[in-house]
């Protein structure tokens, strides 16, 4: 059992003081007559004394297997979870009708995390000139809210008890506006104005009108439930082989709208977009982008939605290396203990379902994008 004091941010520490705002703009009064007021700045809380708040508790366990085999094979494998409690959350069951300037927290959440985590290394001689060595790594993880604080919701489907830490909720969409009359008699979407070319959200709870109780557990978790790799080794006499493979599965990101929405603070019209997307001349309801603009559609732009969606799965040939080093007798006559001549690449390969850019990326691919790189070296030890 272990105690976790880092809660809350770096600026919002000791808890156990008040915070009090002696020249607050916003509790301000003004005085004088029409046209000639003079303010004087008031007295605001921001935040009350509470004694009572705590560190979070975690409890954890692992338990560890190991086995060998052949003096070949080693296989690990660890179980391991943790339960974590006193949680620190905004209360979110205290009335507005109390008027209270702040927003009270106290230690009330739970969560918890478990997985498997395992490894298998084989190792071998073939005859007397040859060698392989191969490994293969795998872990699986996952975490769920226990309590949580939040409204009772009329939706069951809003509440986060049982949801993973990293699982986002958002509008589940289910195409693009055809036209004006298509717009009309569809339920009304409360975020911002739309239009034909626009994304048309599902309404979930059927009541005529798309809101945050429409908010549904949409995709995977933002962190990879699975990580995985696997590589090989191998020798023949005095050439050389390796290459590793990295992936991950069971994650969701989003495409950012508005980092990447055309004309938007000097955003280029990336050639997908230009491609793929809405218009009067071609009214492809499931087009990449929706309607172009010169301004950005809050509508089409909302942080969280399935039109953006994507799956986060990938995987990458992440090293590859050959090698050849000089036979004993050339480098005796050379004066030389080893000599080993190579070339590697790194980041070579990416399998994955997602195309507009390199899929580590995230959300964006305006940024600097993953390299690949290549050397050829030597090895000289005298």
């Amino acid at each position: 059992m272990v105690g976790n004091d880092a809660i809350g941010s770096d600026y919002d520490r000791f808890f156990y003081l008040s915070n009090v705002d002696m020249n607050s703009a916003s509790r301000s009064a003004r005085f004088g007559i029409p046209g000639s007021y003079y303010p004087l700045n008031g007295v605001l809380v921001t935040r009350n004394s509470n004694e009572d708040i705590s560190w979070e508790i975690a409890k954890k366990i692992n338990i560890g297997f190991e086995l060998g085999l052949w003096n070949k094979l080693t296989m690990e494998v660890d179980y391991f979870r943790e339960h974590r409690s006193k949680i620190l959350m905004d209360r979110a069951s205290i009335p507005t009708t109390m008027g209270l300037t702040t927003t009270e927290r106290a230690n009330v959440g739970e969560a918890k995390s478990y997985g498997i985590d395992g490894s298998l290394d084989f190792s071998t001689n073939i005859g007397l000139s040859s060698w392989l060595k191969a490994r293969v790594n795998f872990t699986y993880a996952t975490s769920e809210f226990i309590v949580y604080e939040e409204p009772k919701y009329k939706e069951s489907y809003r509440q986060h008890v049982g949801l993973s830490l990293s699982q986002r909720t958002g509008l589940i969409a289910e195409r693009l506006f055809i036209d004006e009359s298509d717009v009309a008699n569809s339920p009304v979407q409360t975020y911002s104005s739309y239009m034909a070319g626009d994304i048309k959200y599902h309404d979930v709870n059927g009541d005529g009108k798309i809101t945050d109780a429409d908010a549904v557990p949409i995709g995977y978790p933002t962190s990879p439930e699975i990580i995985y790799g696997f590589g090989i080794s191998a020798g023949y006499k005095n050439l050389d082989f390796s290459c590793f493979f990295q992936g991950s599965a069971r994650s969701s990101f989003w495409i950012d709208a508005g980092l990447t929405s055309p004309f938007n603070n000097e955003t280029q019209l990336l050639k997908a977009y230009a491609d793929n997307h809405w218009s009067e001349d071609n009214q492809d309801m499931y087009a990449l982008w929706p309607r172009l603009s010169t301004t950005q559609i809050g509508n089409n732009t909302l942080p969280n939605n399935t039109w953006f969606m994507r799956n986060g799965a990938f995987l990458r040939l992440k090293s590859l290396e050959i090698g050849y080093t000089l036979p004993v007798s050339w480098m005796e006559k050379i004066h030389l203990s080893n000599a080993r001549f190579y070339v590697n690449a790194t980041n070579l390969l990416c399998f994955s379902g997602f195309k507009l850019w390199d899929i580590e990326m995230g959300g964006s691919g305006l940024g600097y994008p993953i390299q690949k790189s290549y050397n050829v070296g030597v090895v000289l030890s005298f």
